[in-house]
């Protein structure tokens, strides 16, 4: 078990309900921050005068995500 995954069994305790509200709070965090890039990388393109509706794409989003995620508990590649 990583450590992040320690932390939150530590402050769940015993609750296996209260376990898994953690982690998924902690993975709807990872998916903001990519929402945040995403937006980020729309406000940019704007300013540059980009004409394109095309950011990013479900696939790449979706991608980036599990990426972040897996980042985020250590598990990562």
């Amino acid at each position: 078990m990583n450590e992040r995954i320690k932390e939150l069994a530590l402050q769940a305790g015993d609750d296996q309900k209260k376990f898994a509200e953690l982690i998924i709070e902690d993975c709807v965090a990872c998916c903001r921050i990519v929402e945040r890039a995403a937006g980020d990388v729309r406000v940019r393109a704007k300013a540059r005068g980009d004409d394109f509706n095309y950011f990013l794409g479900r696939e790449e989003a979706a991608f980036m995500c599990q990426e972040t995620i897996q980042k985020h508990f250590g598990e990562g590649k």
